[in-house]
């Protein structure tokens, strides 16, 4: 029996589904990693609970274009995203994204991804929201088992369903590095990352900066199980009298059912404390979810 390994295409998966609210556009009056100003949950809360976006290493070729179809459903606690609030709800959630990636040389590395996405309440119909995203990535790492540095662009747009307005729409600008090192044979990884993002948003009031910090453990359990413990710390700064401070502890498992068939389960607490105290909100969520790559 082969003993099961974190190979590229596992890390890759496994910073997918950890860390998409590191690299996702952020913060805002309705968008994400927000609080509810108002009585609507932000693309952002949905992310807060971590999503299965495929192996950034697989696509088209297998080697430079990549695609993927999520569906996922999800719990959370608080739908409208104030104070301890029980307003339970059930949210669809599906998505479609594509992406190519491609080496500049011996360090460095170009990645542009897309993805069109969806949130359906079950219970808070009116809350639903359809959007798109983008993220461009220029990597640089100097050798293999350096830690990676980045510079990043981030466009998104958000609509909503009820009344077809604007949410929210945002160009972020940033700068990062994480690194992992693997250990106990390559069956278990640890990783650290770094971000810091400036946000340009319509409306003027999300405009703001923001610092993140993601801590995990992963473990191959088989070949095709891993299970992963994270921890995230995101700091933001508006340019209106508000700052932001968010704690997010989570879990989650990855099975791989076929060569490209993925399945997730996933576990996460958010503490959000804002100087604005409409804004500070706790949530527990969980989710099931099943990704198809091509």
């Amino acid at each position: 029996m082969t003993t099961p390994t974190f190979s590229n295409r596992a890390l890759a998966l496994g910073a997918a589904c950890l860390v998409p609210w590191i690299a996702s556009a952020a913060d805002g009056e309705y968008s994400y990693q927000s609080s509810a100003r108002e009585a609507r949950q932000s693309p952002e809360e949905i992310e807060d609970i971590g999503e299965i976006v495929g192996d950034k290493g697989a696509g088209f070729s297998r080697s430079k274009f990549r695609a993927s179809v999520t569906t996922r459903e999800q719990f959370t606690t608080n739908a409208q995203l104030s104070g301890n609030h029980l307003s339970g709800d059930f949210v669809f959630l599906p998505s479609v994204e594509v992406g190519y990636s491609t080496d500049l040389g011996q360090h460095f590395r170009f990645d542009l991804s897309g993805r069109l996405e969806s949130a359906l309440y079950a219970r808070f119909d009116e809350r639903s929201f359809y959007g798109y995203s983008a993220v461009a990535t220029l990597d640089y790492r100097p050798k293999p088992d350096a830690p990676r540095v980045y510079v990043t662009a981030e466009p998104y747009r958000y609509v909503s369903y009820d009344t077809g307005d604007r949410i929210t729409q945002a160009l972020g600008f940033g700068v990062g590095t994480d690194w992992g090192r693997s250990f106990n044979g390559g069956r278990s990884l640890f990783y650290a990352g770094y971000s810091f993002m400036v946000f340009l948003a319509d409306p003027g009031v999300d405009d703001r900066t923001q610092h993140s910090i993601v801590l995990g453990l992963a473990h191959a359990f088989t070949a095709r199980l891993t299970g992963q413990v994270f921890y995230s710390w995101q700091y933001s700064d508006f340019d209106i009298d508000r700052t932001d401070s968010r704690h997010i502890v989570g879990s989650n498992l990855l099975y791989q059912f076929a060569r490209d068939w993925f399945g997730s389960i996933t576990m996460s607490f958010v503490d959000t404390d804002s100087t604005q105290d409409f804004s500070s909100y706790q949530a527990f969520g969980a989710s099931l979810g099943v990704t198809r790559q091509f």
